[in-house]
């Protein structure tokens, strides 16, 4: 942004200096010299020119004439009874023999004659210039007189006229305004405009000589005009002759007699169509709005419609002379705009190309930094020939590193599908290719499905969606990367087992439940005591076998669902549920009095088969007529509060070199006498670390096993729990 301020405040001193300069001005004419006939009027068919040309020189005699010949020509037009005459000959001096001037003093009065005044240069006493009007009689005889000052450029042409002059003593309207109001009786509109606003130069519009309807002064003099030829008309009367010196180059016209330039500007001031210069503040825009635009245009283009549009301003400004001459007349120089076009967009080019050249140089270092691309020798060549080498390599690393990307993603053998934030896919591997054909509606799907939902498609296939960011160099999210692992046979795994954990739970079960009935019913009629003891024994261990394997598959698989719940309550039902063993055995389970509740956030059912669990083994490994302790003790830390349930028993204890897998599922933790698989205990570390706690195991004193179920406590437990 900056480097466009500075360029457009460079582009606007430039165009400012020049227009206000001038320093355009010759290539300016030269354009406007050329447009200025599309605001010409067209010759007014109420202008007559009586020239003096070589014919009448001729035919007359050396010039200057005597004042009869004029006098016999103003005459003869005032016998045909034009609506004017402006006679732009100079009377100046007194006539060459007496009475010639009263003479031609006569002859003016007969009509409406406007005669010229002469602007003597220099003036007397320091003065521009003095005016020396016709002598006394023709003076005096005139109806009006005018000035036919005409002012020409450095260039030595003239393109203004002098509706009126003021010699600091009177004002003197033209000659041609003069003729304008001898005919109309009133002032042109133009020479009122140019009043109001003070400024008395016009820009005529000139036509090429001829354009007017002209006959020779020898016509007039020896009657071979028609009255009706001059009747109502405006003469001009004036030299045309070669020798006569009276002739003037003008704007888009060439050279002209003095009474052409004269009959230009009476032809403008009848149809009141003259040039219009804009002013000089609408000269600053013009010439500087067109390459502001164009900056301004530069800055959202791309290069190939920035030179589209350069190229169409520039045109348009070429055209806007003509467009602006024809349609308004207004002449508005266009050389500032056009230098301005040209001056700005090589220098907008050549700092765009510049701040490229160095983007590209920047940028191609750290590609080639990021790609790893391969040094290549450049020593040789220029500045633009070490980037193109530059280029040359990071592309091939590009390509390499694609190669690498595209191998990466086909090598994963999930469909893999990596999309935009709107979902446009951008890359996928073939399965997702596939799978893409087969579910059209497979992103939607994605997208409205959660992550722990599996997407099943036609063909019974299971997929877990999962996706991760895709982020741009810059870190920011661009997109998604889609994984759909294939769980089909995950799914079909735990299909088979939940088969099995019904068969274990009911299949196998019954036949035990069965079993230990049909002993029961007998009362050992057809078995010793012993025989139905061992054999209720084993079908027991069988049931809880599989009713420990059952519950802690289903413990594995459902959802924590936490409710306020008193330890007491747990370890009384456990203790409960023991009684009849361990009366059988003369053990005696020990339990603290519930005189405080002692509540966590857990599973009511999970805790009290996991103290069941614990309350089982202890009756089971501790000899006859012991006792088995539990306790619940209340533990502070920094972490926060604590309940650690303990039960102690009597028996052998764990050996050392099963201790470090002890409650591993399938690890027997047996005796002597009465060996057990570690699924009891397996459960019993599950419920604890479900509830966020642990399990943990010590030797007891002097002999037996101490287990420690720590569960946190309720951070603040309501008094009836």
């Amino acid at each position: 942004m900056l480097e466009w301020c500075a360029i457009a405040v460079l582009v606007l001193a430039l165009s400012v200096g020049i227009t206000w300069s001038r320093a355009t001005s010759k290539i300016d004419d030269a354009i406007y010299d050329v447009v200025l006939e599309l605001r010409a009027a067209p010759p007014s068919d109420r202008i007559l020119l009586v020239t003096i040309d070589d014919a009448s020189i001729a035919a007359t005699g050396q010039w200057p004439w005597r004042r009869s010949v004029h006098g016999a020509a103003i005459r003869k037009l005032a016998a045909a009874k034009p609506a004017a005459i402006a006679y732009d000959v100079l009377f100046t001096e007194p006539g060459r023999s007496a009475g010639e001037d009263a003479e031609l003093g006569g002859a003016l009065r007969q009509a409406r004659v406007a005669l010229p005044v002469l602007f003597d240069v220099p003036g007397v006493n320091g003065l521009p210039f003095e005016t020396v009007p016709p002598v006394g009689p023709i003076g005096n005889a005139a109806a009006a007189l005018g000035q036919v000052a005409l002012p020409h450029e450095a260039d030595g042409t003239a393109r203004a006229g002098l509706l009126e002059v003021d010699d600091g003593k009177r004002r003197w309207p033209h000659l041609a305004e003069q003729a304008y109001r001898l005919a109309l009786g009133h002032p042109s509109p133009a020479f009122a405009r140019a009043s109001r606003s003070g400024d008395m130069t016009v820009l005529v519009p000139y036509q090429s000589a001829g354009a007017f309807r002209t006959v020779s002064f020898d016509d007039l003099l020896r009657g071979r005009l028609p009255a009706d030829f001059v009747r109502d008309r405006i003469v001009l009367v004036g030299a045309r002759a070669g020798g006569l010196g009276d002739r003037h180059d003008v704007a888009g016209a060439g050279t002209l007699a003095g009474v052409e330039v004269q009959a230009n500007l009476l032809n403008a001031l009848l149809a009141d169509r003259f040039v219009h210069e804009a002013s000089l503040a609408v000269r600053l825009v013009a010439g500087a709005l067109p390459a502001i635009m164009l900056l301004a245009l530069f800055w959202v283009l791309r290069p190939s419609g920035a030179l589209i549009a350069s190229l169409a301003v520039f045109l348009l400004l070429m055209a806007s002379p003509v467009l602006l001459m024809a349609a308004a007349g207004l002449w508005l120089p266009p050389s500032p705009a056009l230098l301005g076009v040209l001056f700005v967009y090589p220098l907008w080019g050549w700092r765009r190309l510049h701040a490229i050249d160095k983007a590209v140089s920047s940028e191609l270092a750290r590609l080639s930094g990021d790609v790893g691309a391969a040094p290549m020798d450049g020593a040789q060549l220029d500045r633009t020939g070490r980037n193109a080498v530059a280029l040359s390599g990071s592309i091939a690393a590009l390509r390499d590193l694609k190669r690498l990307v595209s191998d990466t993603i086909e090598g994963v053998t999930d469909p893999l599908i990596v999309t935009t934030l709107d979902g446009e896919v951008l890359v996928t591997n073939r399965g997702a290719a596939a799978l893409l054909e087969e579910v059209p509606d497979l992103l939607r799907r994605v997208e409205d499905g959660t992550p722990s939902q599996d997407l099943i498609v036609a063909d019974g296939r299971h997929f877990s969606a999962r996706r991760s960011s895709l982020a741009d160099a810059a870190g920011a999210q661009r997109g998604w990367i889609h994984l759909l692992a294939d769980i089909t046979d995950i799914r079909a795994a735990e299909s088979d087992r939940s088969q099995a954990l019904e068969f274990l739970s009911h299949d196998m079960r019954s036949p035990q439940a069965s079993i230990i009935t049909l002993i029961e019913s007998a009362g050992g009629a057809a078995l010793s005591p012993e025989v139905a003891d061992k054999i209720g024994y084993h079908a027991r261990r069988t049931l809880g076998l599989a009713d420990n394997f059952v519950q802690l598959a289903r413990l594995r698989e459902t959802r924590f669902d936490p409710e306020e719940t008193d330890l007491h309550d747990c370890l009384g039902e456990a203790a409960d549920a023991l009684w009849p063993q361990a009366t059988k055995k003369g053990v005696r389970i020990v339990t603290p009095a519930a005189d405080e509740f002692r509540c966590v956030a857990g599973e009511r059912h999970a805790l009290t088969r996991a103290f069941l669990n614990l309350l089982d083994n202890a009756v089971r490994f501790s000899p006859e007529g012991c006792e088995i302790n539990c306790a619940i003790h209340e533990i502070r830390d920094v972490r926060g509060g604590w309940f650690e349930v303990l039960v102690e028993d009597r028996g052998p204890g764990v050996p050392p070199e099963r201790r470090a897998r002890l409650a591993a599922p399938y690890d027997s933790t047996s005796s002597d006498t009465q060996p057990s698989v570690g699924l009891g205990l397996a459960y019993v570390r599950a419920v604890a670390e479900r509830h966020g706690g642990s399990l943990r195991y010590q030797e007891a004193t002097p002999n037996g096993s101490r287990f420690i179920v720590r569960i946190p406590a309720l951070p603040a437990a309501t008094p009836d729990c």
